[in-house]
């Protein structure tokens, strides 16, 4: 009788870690494009911004996302 018991918990437990594992893989692989095209007016004040830095600042992260947020407040994903 013990020795089912403690065979249920490690299926169980295998079974939950087996599921956890499998639903981080499938969550990772959801592909975020449709944001792009969703709002072409935002991508499109991303770019021209991005066009205008100097090439010291353009892998700035710092500058990167002021850049976001500059152009998110102005071009909303979702409307005002």
């Amino acid at each position: 009788m013990l020795l089912s018991r403690n065979a249920l918990v490690v299926l169980v437990i295998a079974a939950a870690v087996t599921t956890l594992l499998g639903s981080s893989r499938r969550a990772a692989a959801i592909d975020l494009g449709f944001l792009d095209r969703m709002n072409p007016r935002y991508r499109k004040c991303v770019n021209d911004v991005q066009a205008q830095l100097l090439p010291q600042y353009r892998n700035d992260r710092k500058i990167h996302d002021s850049i976001v947020t500059a152009c998110n407040s102005r071009y909303p994903a979702f409307g005002r």
